[in-house]
């Protein structure tokens, strides 16, 4: 039951900074596309995913550890859900910037606002959580 709940638990984190990281980056793409052209939304674009992708494989496999693994500790899951998300985030960019004709400074300022829905992810509960 506990691993379940664990599971549970991470997933429902996971939903919730992935739509408050979504609202954060659709927000600045639009803001890239009224402004500059097909290129600053390619490159706002390849920001918001590099922020988002890595950070859910990294919940996703932590998810998939606590139901194989029950009496794992919430420690060693936030270090792996980090470790994860640390390298993936770094192949990103490293093939981002290798091999795509982007604007890098728009890259890493779509990618340093989408990291914000970590931060302001807390300030939004569901339903259940407002009446407690």
């Amino acid at each position: 039951m506990e691993a379940s709940s664990t599971s549970d638990s991470i997933m429902l984190a996971g939903k919730r900074i992935l739509i408050t990281q979504l609202v954060i980056g659709l927000v600045f793409v639009l803001f890239e596309l009224f402004s500059g052209g097909v290129v600053g939304v390619e490159s706002a674009v390849t920001g918001v995913v590099i922020a988002i992708i890595p950070s859910m494989a990294g919940m996703l496999f932590a998810s998939m550890k606590s139901k194989m693994k029950p009496t794992e500790s919430l420690r060693d899951l936030m270090n792996l859900s980090r470790n994860i998300k640390l390298i993936y985030t770094i192949i990103l960019f490293i093939l981002t910037f290798r091999f795509m004709a982007l604007r890098n400074i728009v890259v890493l300022i779509a990618f340093s606002l989408t990291m914000f829905g970590h931060f302001f992810t807390p300030l939004f509960k569901d339903q259940d959580e407002r009446k407690a």
